[in-house]
């Protein structure tokens, strides 16, 4: 069984950063963010905001859209997304990234993709709403 390949993916990625180390994880975004347009034609959407400011951490947020699993593999799979976390787990995350994946994939087709690309990815519960193809 493989996942829908034909369908958007999108991904939230929560970041809490020392709020003394925002000017360092704000550069490194900067270029992850400009990799990422350079070398990944699958991602369609990659923007960060602040999510929450709090006293001893602020809150990032990313916003991906892939065209499909291929390119969320792609994403998962780069040296320079890989260098980019590691740099980060560096002493300017405060706690692992938390990515949370909005499909419209079997329960099934959740477990294997979670299971290829390491187990950290979380499901939202959507309610309502829609995936639409191509």
């Amino acid at each position: 069984m493989t996942a829908p390949t034909d369908r958007i993916i999108v991904l939230e990625a929560f970041e809490h950063v020392h709020p003394d180390r925002c000017t360092d994880y704000e550069a490194a975004s900067q270029a992850i963010d400009d990799l990422a347009r350079e070398t990944e034609p699958g991602m369609l959407v990659h923007a960060l905001t602040v999510h929450a400011r709090a006293d001893d951490r602020v809150t990032y947020r990313w916003l991906e859209v892939f065209t499909d699993a291929a390119a969320l593999e792609a994403h998962f799979a780069s040296l320079h997304v890989q260098a980019h976390g590691a740099k980060l787990n560096d002493g300017i995350l405060l706690s692992p990234v938390e990515i949370l994946l909005y499909v419209d994939w079997s329960e099934a087709e959740k477990v294997e993709i979670n299971t290829r690309l390491g187990g950290a990815l979380k499901f939202a519960e959507v309610r309502s709403g829609f995936y639409r193809p191509e």
